[in-house]
């Protein structure tokens, strides 16, 4: 059985291209102040153009060609703190990354107030 496995692929430890570099922060204020927040930061800052835009999740597409992704996910703590987390999402033919520019430049910026 061994042997069908090597001889198919299917023994090689799994590639990580399904790393999906993050970042969570935890700021003072409500989701919708952190929301608008995040919403201009992706556009100004980062470049991205939003993609899907809902109460709790911001999406922003970056480049063309093995482009990257950053999904912004809000969520409610106690109402008067919002924890936020930043995640990139690059396609599985792109080079795997364990870290990604566009996150740690967006926590950043959202760190600062």
């Amino acid at each position: 059985m061994s042997f069908l496995l090597r001889w198919l692929g299917l023994d090689a430890p799994l590639r990580d291209a399904r790393l999906r570099p993050y970042r969570r922060l935890e700021c003072d204020g409500e989701v919708a102040k952190h929301l608008d927040r995040t919403r201009r930061a992706m556009s100004e800052i980062l470049g991205a153009r939003i993609t899907r835009d809902e109460s709790d999740l911001l999406e922003g597409s970056i480049g063309l060609v093995d482009g990257e992704r950053i999904i912004a996910r809000f969520e409610s703590i106690d109402g008067e703190r919002t924890r936020i987390t930043i995640e990139s999402v690059r396609p599985l033919a792109a080079s795997p990354r364990s870290a990604s520019p566009y996150v740690d430049r967006l926590a950043e910026e959202l760190a600062k107030a």
